[in-house]
């Protein structure tokens, strides 16, 4: 199949993959990058963290992440090839950052290849190259578009276009839909997110805390190994989703797992996902309980590296909403 095919064909389904947890920055390019222990914010401190981790629906809004995200993700092994699921993730959410922080007085503003290029390099979620392949496919489907109103073609400024808003929306009404049990304003937060002028200031808010020095993998630095894999957090979060009813979550009783399937689903080889799982096991993160492959256990470390995760991201997602809120009241009485 030639690239111009391939392209065709992974158009379809980079919907589904460009924006995934909010706030997990790396990339198959990543640099060296000292992140900041959890607890230099107050926002997403670890005694904050673990507080929310024993709020008595925190179990259900997990399973509710993790399964929307198992459930809604469908890759391309081209995708795949370019830029991993964070990296693909982050470029979403830096293409709107731009497009929404743009001066329409100043033409060189805004979305272009070398800002966004630069955002990649400064953020190390890619090469340039790679974020380059990614805007063209991105404008080949439909979520950027060629920014009409300048007049000079050599700016390239881009715009992101409706379809990128509406995809950024669904991502995290998954998650404020997870979380808004969790939060006495969860309510409102969640209802915030049609309104499109927040979505612009949520991710300034976003961007605004990873310039802070900000990173959720400090939260829970264990779960590098499945991070840094493609599909790696996607295969986590299908065996978080996997308990039984009545189990905990993350489950403590054995979860079936099928290689092939997990390859298929999430697009990658079934040796890449047998690596994976073997790791794993060799960090004591799971267990095989009998000769049975096809059953595993989650073993205490990975349990509570992955509660603290998820209570980390909650609680980031919950600050920049309250901010792109306070934001956007300010906005709107000033014009």
């Amino acid at each position: 199949m030639s690239d111009a095919a391939a392209a065709r064909c992974d158009s379809g389904n980079l919907a589904v993959t460009l924006l995934y947890v909010p706030g997990e920055l790396g990339g198959d390019d990543m640099v060296s990058d000292p992140a900041p222990v959890p607890g230099d914010g107050d926002f997403a401190s670890l005694e904050a963290a673990a507080a929310l981790s024993k709020h008595p629906r925190f179990g259900e809004a997990m399973r509710a992440t993790a399964s929307g995200l198992a459930t809604m993700y469908h890759g391309r092994h081209l995708l795949n090839w370019l830029i991993d699921d964070r990296g693909r993730m982050l470029l979403g959410y830096l293409a709107i950052y731009l497009h929404a922080t743009r001066d329409p007085r100043d033409p060189s503003s805004g979305l272009t290849p070398t800002r966004i290029k630069a955002l990649c390099t400064e953020f190390a979620v890619c090469s340039p190259g790679r974020a380059g392949a990614m805007l063209s496919l991105m404008r080949f489907s439909g979520y950027l578009m060629p920014d009409l109103e300048i007049a000079d073609r050599r700016q390239r400024r881009l715009v992101a276009t409706d379809k990128l808003y509406a995809l950024l929306r669904s991502r995290l009404k998954l998650h404020y839909t997870a979380m808004a049990p969790l939060f006495a304003d969860g309510p409102a937060m969640l209802a915030a997110l049609d309104d499109k002028i927040v979505d612009g200031a949520l991710v300034e808010a976003m961007v605004k805390r990873y310039r802070a020095g900000f990173r959720l993998v400090a939260a829970a630095p264990e779960l590098g190994l499945f991070g840094e894999r493609n599909g790696g957090m996607l295969i986590l979060s299908s065996l978080i989703a996997a308990g039984e009813e009545g189990d905990t979550v993350p489950p403590s009783r054995p979860v079936p797992i099928s290689i092939a399937a997990l390859a298929r689903r999430f697009a990658v080889s079934r040796p890449h996902v047998l690596k994976l799982i073997r790791e794993a096991e060799e960090q004591g993160f799971l267990e095989r309980p009998g000769p049975d492959p096809r059953v595993v256990i989650l073993k205490p470390a990975l349990i509570e590296a992955t509660r603290r995760f998820f209570a980390t991201s909650y609680l980031f997602l919950a600050d920049c909403m309250r901010e792109a809120m306070a934001l956007t009241e300010i906005r709107r009485k000033a014009s």
